[in-house]
């Protein structure tokens, strides 16, 4: 006949030796912790590798953002010249017509007009050489 108190006896060991186990588990892991916490130098360079990857971030993003606004300000300013163009030539189209119609006192109006379309291509020129550069 088997002992009655074997079995109990066999199960309580059991449990203590899974308790100790799990507490064994525990104060490693709390070892752990502890001596990540107390290794300052290896959390300053995690700290500063992450500062310098979101300062990195930030900088491509502003890139982005320069680059795109310095598009559409050279997207403006060739719409303006070609605007300015437009009106300079029209200006001077209109002087150049007045001055035929007019009677012969007209060679100073169309010494203006010319002076004018001379001042128009001169303005062009120079919208165009400063957007080149």
């Amino acid at each position: 006949m088997s002992e009655p108190g074997k079995p109990q006896q066999n199960d309580s060991v059991r449990e203590i030796e899974e308790e100790i186990e799990r507490t064994r588990e525990q104060l490693t892991d709390t070892v752990e912790a502890l001596a990540y916490k107390a290794d300052v130098p290896t959390r300053a360079k995690e700290r500063a590798i992450a500062v310098k990857e979101r300062a990195a971030e930030k900088a491509t993003h502003a890139r982005h953002v320069a680059a795109e606004k310095a598009t559409q300000a050279k997207n403006r300013a060739s719409e303006t010249a070609t605007h300015s163009a437009h009106v300079a030539r029209q200006k001077a189209d209109g002087a150049v017509h007045t001055a035929q119609e007019s009677p012969p006192r007209t060679r100073a109006a169309i010494g203006a007009g010319v002076a004018a379309f001379a001042a128009a291509v001169v303005s062009v020129w120079y919208v165009v050489r400063r957007r080149r550069s």
